[in-house]
């Protein structure tokens, strides 16, 4: 009998759970649309393994617009933030959204890291932002390549157009690794000339 009741209890706090989870999904897909904006382009969650390149992020308000889609969309993405930002409130905010610490004291070796984090997972989704800083770049810092490469997965390029208010899924971009020049030039094109929130920040190639 007592195993009964805390079974019923567990389903309805499971079931409470999904309910509010997927009212909260509602909620985050009225506001994306309600202060304007539009999703172009189908998110692979079928691919058990990505990386995810988001550009041009020349503004903090990248962060807010790709939260919303990430809860709209149930997208189970980590990320890396600097690990000074894990102190106070802010910590339970960025475990909450799926941030990693980044340690940048440079006594490990970032792609290396993360390709050894891939290989021992069987589900696995990262984003980066290969600009690597919100000013203005010429290039793409090229670890989103050398990550998809020794991990052998695909990359998935999103964009954040501020002109046309479009967020972006472009087609899923398979790299072959025999030319890296060539197609980290491939992936930078996609971006090229697309307008941030900044536009003088954009990438321009």
């Amino acid at each position: 009998m007592r195993i009964g009741i805390i079974s019923l209890i567990l389903i309805l706090q499971f079931q409470l759970y999904q309910h509010f989870q997927s009212v909260f999904r509602g909620i985050c897909k009225c506001i994306f649309h309600l202060i304007g904006w539009r999703l172009i382009g189908i998110y692979p969650h079928e691919i058990p393994k990505k990386i995810i390149i988001v550009a041009p992020h020349t503004s903090a308000w990248d962060v807010p617009l790709g939260l919303l889609v990430k809860v709209w969309l149930k997208m189970d993405v980590q990320y890396y933030v600097k690990q000074e930002m894990f102190r106070g409130p802010l910590k339970f905010i960025l475990k909450w959204t799926q941030a990693i610490p980044l340690d940048r004291s440079g006594n490990t070796n970032f792609v290396d890291s993360v390709v050894s984090d891939f290989s021992k997972a069987e589900k696995r989704t990262i984003l980066i932002t290969p600009e690597g800083t919100r000013k203005s770049v010429k290039k793409f810092k090229t670890g989103f390549y050398h990550i998809a490469k020794g991990a052998g997965i695909p990359i998935v390029p999103i964009s954040f157009n501020f002109t046309k208010k479009e967020m972006k899924v472009h087609p899923t971009y398979h790299i072959k690794g025999e030319d890296a020049e060539k197609e980290i030039k491939e992936v930078e094109d996609i971006f090229k000339g697309i307008p941030g929130k900044i536009k003088e920040y954009s990438f321009q190639g």
